[in-house]
Formats: C-alpha cells, sequence, structure tokens
C-alpha cells in the first residue's frame, strides 16, 4: 500500500482496491481515507455511493468509532433501501415468507413430517454422511464451515442455491407446502437425485465423506430437509441477536430477498424475528438430529467446541479443524465473513452490539424475547 503512487489513487476503482486491500491488512485509518476520498469525488452512482460508505462504516467500526460506523451504515443502506424499492415490492419479504412458512408447517399434520423416503436408494453421488449448517446471516456459520472444512473426511459447500429448485417447487406457496407434505418415496428418491446433482455441478465429490452443506438463510428448508433427508445432522448457529442484527444491518450483501430486508434496522430486526420463531417451530416438530453451536463459547474454548461438534457428526477430532485461518487462506470465501475468519478464531466481534445500544434502542424490544430464549444477559 505504501508504494502506491498518489496519482493512481484519484481512479475510484484503484481507490476502492486500495480500500478493500487497506481493510483486509488491518490498516482501518487508510480504509477509511480511502473511503471518504471515494465519497467526495462527483457522480457517483448511488450503489457507489452506498458501498462507499458501508466500506467507510466498516473502518470507522474497527477504530472504535461507532457513532461514525453507525452513521455511515445508515447512509449506505438507506440509499440501497431506495435503489430497490420497486423490485422488492414485486417480492414476498423475508419475513412475510417465514412467517407463512412457520404458520403452515406448525399447523401440518405429524406425517408431513416424517421422511418421504428412507434414503434406501441408492443416489449417484450421494455422500456416506450429511449435515447442514443452518440460523440466519452473521450468526458464525461461516466460522463454522471453515472449521468443519479443516477436516480431512469432510466436504464442504459454501452457501451454494442446493435446494433453490426444491423451494421453488415445494416451499414457495400452501399448495407446494402441501405437495411436499404428501411427497411419494419415488418423488422423493428424483428430489434427492435432483440435490446430489446440484451438489455435483458445484464442483464438490462427496462420496466417501461427509457432506456439509453450509445455507445460513437455508432455514426455512427444514421441512424439506426432514422429507429428503432424515438421516441429515443439522447444526445450528446461535449468537447473540443483538450482535447478529448490528451486523446484518451494518455488513454489505449481494442483493436478495432477505438481505434487502438488511437495508433498514427495522426490517432486519423483524426478519430475524421471523426467521426464528420459525426456527423455533420447525425444531419442536422435526425429529432431525440437531445441535446448537454458540458463537461465544467456540471462539472461548474452540478445542472444546470443536471435539463436541466433530463427535456429534460423527468425526474424529482434528486439530487442523481449530486452525481455522489457515483453512480459510487455501479455500475461496465468498462470504462477508471472509476478513475475519481470514484472521483465525478470536473474540472481537462478541458483544460489538454494546457500542451500539442507543443506536439499536429502536430494535431492542423485538430482539429481547430471543436474547431471552438463547440465554443472553439482558444488558
Amino acid at each position: 500500500l505504501a508504494t502506491l503512487p498518489a496519482a493512481a489513487g484519484t481512479r475510484l476503482d484503484v481507490r476502492w482496491a486500495t480500500a478493500r486491500t487497506a481493510l483486509a491488512l488491518g490498516d482501518w485509518t487508510r480504509a477509511r481515507r480511502e473511503a471518504e476520498a471515494m465519497l467526495a469525488a462527483p457522480g457517483l452512482s448511488a450503489l457507489q455511493r452506498s458501498e462507499a460508505e458501508l466500506l467507510r462504516g466498516e473502518a470507522a467500526g474497527e477504530q472504535g468509532d461507532a457513532p461514525a460506523a453507525f452513521a455511515a451504515a445508515v447512509a449506505g443502506k438507506t440509499s440501497l433501501h431506495d435503489l430497490y424499492a420497486d423490485l422488492a415490492g414485486s417480492h414476498e419479504g423475508e419475513a412475510a415468507k417465514s412467517r407463512r412458512l412457520g404458520h403452515w408447517w406448525e399447523a401440518a399434520p405429524a406425517a408431513a413430517w416424517e421422511p418421504a423416503s428412507r434414503g434406501a436408494t441408492a443416489i449417484a453421488g450421494e455422500a456416506a454422511a450429511h449435515a447442514f449448517i443452518l440460523s440466519f446471516p452473521r450468526s458464525g456459520t461461516t466460522l463454522l464451515e471453515q472449521v468443519l472444512a479443516g477436516h480431512d473426511a469432510a466436504a464442504v459447500l459454501e452457501e451454494a442455491p442446493t435446494l433453490a429448485d426444491h423451494y421453488a417447487e415445494l416451499l414457495a406457496d400452501d399448495g407446494s407446502c402441501a405437495r411436499l407434505a404428501m411427497l411419494t418415496a419415488v418423488e422423493a428418491d428424483a428430489w434427492r437425485a435432483r440435490y446430489w446433482a446440484t451438489v455435483a455441478a458445484h464442483g464438490v465429490d462427496p462420496r466417501g465423506k461427509l457432506f456439509v452443506d453450509k445455507a445460513p438463510a437455508g432455514t426455512l428448508t427444514l421441512p424439506l430437509i426432514a422429507r429428503l433427508f432424515p438421516a441429515a445432522r443439522i447444526v445450528f448457529a446461535v449468537r447473540d441477536p443483538r450482535d447478529v442484527v448490528l451486523s446484518c444491518f451494518r455488513t454489505a450483501f449481494q442483493m436478495n430477498a432477505m438481505t434487502y430486508a438488511f437495508t433498514s434496522l427495522t426490517e432486519t430486526a423483524d426478519c430475524y424475528d421471523a426467521v426464528m420463531t420459525m426456527a423455533a417451530v420447525y425444531r419442536r416438530r422435526t425429529a432431525l438430529a440437531t445441535t446448537e453451536v454458540r458463537h461465544e463459547a467456540l471462539v472461548a474454548d474452540p478445542a472444546s467446541e470443536i471435539a463436541r461438534l466433530a463427535a456429534f457428526l460423527g468425526l474424529p477430532y482434528m486439530p487442523a479443524m481449530a486452525d481455522v485461518a489457515a483453512t480459510a487462506a487455501r479455500r475461496d470465501v465468498r462470504t462477508p465473513s471472509a476478513r475475519q475468519v481470514r484472521a483465525g478464531i478470536n473474540q472481537r466481534g462478541i458483544a460489538r452490539w454494546r457500542s451500539y445500544a442507543a443506536d439499536l434502542a429502536p430494535v431492542l424490544p423485538t430482539l429481547a424475547p430471543w436474547v431471552a430464549a438463547f440465554g443472553y444477559p439482558p444488558e
């Protein structure tokens, strides 16, 4: 960075690359300066301005300047909210979707949760064992993914739409849910084959291994998993809801139905509440083997938590699982958590919400039931 010619920095693309590199290297001052220089440049599009604001906010947060960090997040996310409002208005919102699914499957008969196929039919490309990492974005799922990717007997796929076709046909509306509830064994095997073909299409060969499908926004697919993959194990990531919502609001994401909700602090909290309410219904009704991994416990005592997770998944513990930085360095980590996991297991993000408590005040009542349900202190 020090050798970058000053004149080159006047180009927006160079400033952007310089700022992102500075963030990756921990040079928060340089990252913030480059982001502010971009914001001072004439002719920025709304999208460019929002991305520069979020980058500035990220750097300010790392510097401990919470007021500036939150103000930048508000500016960046408000711009995105307005930019995509028309498109978002033509689709079902994520909170509404989660509430719809939660209501339908809570009222569904017990048979709707039973396996449609016991997996007796061999499927090409099928793994020896199967697990899903679910929860909510920014709950520590990427860290769990890297932990498991460090095991020789695991094949891990990062946030690929492996169940997108299944959702479109079997969960998209009440009629689709009814079809899933009445799925025959033959139909279930066809959908299982389609899933494993999709996994293969993403370049993963899970045969003979534990296949881990990491999908933090995929909690809504639990009825599908219960019907199609009854032997699958569920790893449910838990993190302080206040840190989760704060991080979702401050983070720049690729835009989709869920991340559009994250362009408003109120909508972020509402989405979290809706997803966790749905997840609670699902977890009461499903017989799938499930374990929670609390982010705070994992970073406080990695060896114990990783050993417990490995045992749940039927894996022998390997010390390499705890070397998350080394695992992330050799993998293509494409989520917003890439910079954090490349720094290894650490406690930097624990209770960060406290510095933003005043800003979070409007949504704390929405999150309070989940703070209590997951056993976090109220203050």
